[in-house]
């Protein structure tokens, strides 16, 4: 598998990516398209795609700074669900000496269950750290829970979090004109 930056100028990778975005993410978990594409540009976030033989896997867009690594999205091609490349691509996230923090949501159905389970397999620890943000006026915050690999955070750590989330990710969250 190989892992490449989404390059928007490469527009046939580029449509495929952000329509495989689209269509995997509730749209209230969803930024709007020209933030995405700002969100693009900082040094701090990495849109990554996946690709085998031209075909698209799936997408890993995370941030990192310091010694953290906040994985954003993970969605894998539905075609392709359920053979292993979700877990190839979590262990590319955590091939490193990074702290990696990602968030799901509310363990309210069977969907969000096996998702805890599915992170868990792949050796992420559920804290008892919670945390909200809206990327779109039209969406209200839902209060997402915290995991992270290699072990459980710290309430430090999570208050590093928190403040790069504030600093940094909010900077491409849908704002009022």
């Amino acid at each position: 598998m190989e892992y490449l930056r989404v390059d928007i100028e490469n527009t046939e990778r580029w449509n495929k990516v952000w329509e495989l975005y689209e269509s995997s993410f509730p749209i209230e978990e969803l930024r709007k398209k020209k933030d995405h594409l700002r969100a693009c540009q900082d040094p701090y976030f990495f849109p990554i795609s996946a690709w085998e033989e031209n075909r698209l896997i799936g997408l890993l867009f995370y941030w990192e700074w310091g010694t953290y690594r906040y994985l954003d999205y993970l969605a894998i091609s539905p075609e392709l669900r359920d053979h292993g490349y979700g877990s190839q691509m979590l262990q590319h996230l955590r091939d490193t000496e990074h702290k990696v923090i990602l968030e799901i949501d509310p363990l309210t159905n069977e969907q969000s269950i096996r998702r805890l389970h599915f992170y868990e397999h792949a050796g992420y620890t559920l804290t008892p750290y919670r945390f909200s943000l809206a990327y779109r006026l039209d969406a209200e915050p839902q209060e997402l829970l915290i995991m992270s690999f290699p072990d459980m955070i710290t309430n430090e750590q999570y208050n590093d979090f928190l403040n790069f989330i504030e600093e940094r990710v909010i900077l491409y969250c849908e704002k009022e004109e």
